[in-house]
């Protein structure tokens, strides 16, 4: 497994979380999502709760799980 030190961590963890926030935030307000077919309109809130859950979870070992 790759090992990150604790500022490259939590600097990956805010990236993927914000990534998760773009994709939500530009999949509710776009007009341009609504044209495109049903598994599209699925996949992309989906991919950003995703992206916000494994941000969480990559800042949670960084503040007490195991090294």
């Amino acid at each position: 497994m790759i090992s990150f030190d604790e500022s490259s961590r939590e600097f990956i963890a805010r990236n993927v979380a914000d990534m998760g926030k773009a994709v939500l935030t530009v999949g509710f307000a776009s007009y341009f999502f609504e044209k495109l077919p049903i598994y599209y309109r699925i996949s992309f809130p989906l991919m950003g709760v995703l992206l916000v859950i494994v941000a969480i979870f990559i800042h949670a070992m960084r503040k007490g799980g195991k090294q």
